[in-house]
């Protein structure tokens, strides 16, 4: 007879999971009492975070950056662009140009999360009705705003997403392929957010070479999945002079062990044994940083806010150390799993054009 859940002689894992993060998470944890002690926590740190994302696995190629078409917006144009990261790997992203702009000027990249149809939801491409209601639902178009205050925005597809698709999902203009590429890369110690990473390396590779960009001023700013994104490729990325993390700063004891269900392309093998959220922020110090919550996120896991607080104290420890304590900002809120972008927008041009 099949034992049931509610059957004492019912077993499950996720306790001795539980157990094993409580015991051994955080290996690396942010515990520096002096900003010397800082600066050798956080080499070692985004050294060893650069081995568990894979990054020395990929390959890097001649970006070979094309535009291949250009749409007026109104107050901005829309570029779209082909650019190589890794041989025989094309990563499609848009650039929205402010009109009037000239000469050199600040850049935001702006990776998007999921069920947004890749960069279309961030560049507010709404031909799609399902996009234009993810737009809608989450507050999506950040890079628009990016450019309508008058920052060049750059909206790359992760791979998996938009136009990059894998095969399987390509009937569903909203969903990913997160989980295709992870069971692929995880053989060969390359997650999702390895892949990710690396790529909007390679962008800012190719951004720095531009002449239409100020190489010292380029900034990254992302929800949810794009949140990870921005929060990976700023710590390990120390080009990037600014970041935005928007629904995507938690401890991941209750918000993505107690959440399985969320997207593999969380999970980078032995990462959580290493850091938790707070570990991770405290990387970026002193470089300017918001947060993002909405007080509603349930992503935010079942004590909602008291689960994020503590986490961000831990980076914010980072930045009093190094006497940069104005240059964290925790942005709270009233709402669930979206961009807010009121304070992150004045924030990032401030930085990027003082």
């Amino acid at each position: 007879m099949t034992a049931t859940p509610d059957d004492p002689q019912y077993y499950d894992s996720r306790g001795q999971l539980r157990e094993h993060l409580a015991a051994q998470g955080r290996r690396m944890a942010m515990q520096a009492q002096s900003a010397e002690e800082w600066t050798a926590w956080s080499a070692a740190a985004r050294a060893r975070l650069a081995q568990l994302l894979g990054l020395a696995r990929m390959t890097p190629a001649p970006a070979n950056a094309r535009m291949t078409d250009s749409v007026d917006c109104g107050g901005y144009s829309r570029e779209h662009w082909l650019m190589e990261t890794e041989p025989r790997v094309t990563m499609p992203f848009f650039l929205l140009r402010p009109k009037g702009l000239t000469g050199r000027a600040p850049a935001v990249i702006c990776p998007h999360g999921h069920g947004g149809g890749g960069k279309a939801a961030v560049a507010g491409v709404a031909d799609n009705p399902q996009i234009a209601e993810a737009i809608a639902r989450y507050n999506y178009a950040y890079g628009v705003e990016f450019a309508r205050a008058g920052l060049l925005a750059v909206c790359p597809d992760a791979r998996g997403f938009g136009e990059r698709q894998e095969p399987e999902v390509r009937a569903r203009p909203l969903d990913g392929s997160c989980h295709l590429l992870g069971v692929m890369g995880a053989g060969l110690e390359m997650p999702v957010i390895g892949m990710w990473t690396f790529d909007l390396m390679r962008l800012l590779d190719h951004l720095l070479q531009r002449e239409d960009v100020l190489p010292d001023r380029i900034g990254c700013a992302g929800f949810s999945g794009g949140g990870w994104q921005a929060l990976s490729l700023t710590i390990l990325d120390t080009r990037v002079a600014c970041a935005v993390v928007s629904g995507y700063f938690y401890g991941v004891a209750e918000s993505l062990l107690e959440m399985p269900g969320n997207c593999s392309c969380n999970v980078a093998p032995g990462l959580w044994e290493h850091f938790d959220m707070g570990d991770l922020g405290a990387m970026i110090a002193p470089r300017p940083l918001v947060i993002e919550t909405g007080d509603q996120d349930k992503l935010n896991g079942i004590n909602g806010l008291e689960n994020v607080y503590p986490q961000v104290r831990i980076a914010s420890a980072a930045y009093e150390l190094l006497g940069a304590a104005d240059r964290i900002r925790h942005d709270v809120f009233h709402g669930g799993h979206r961009w807010n972008g009121t304070l992150a927008v004045a924030w990032m041009k401030k930085w990027l054009t003082a």
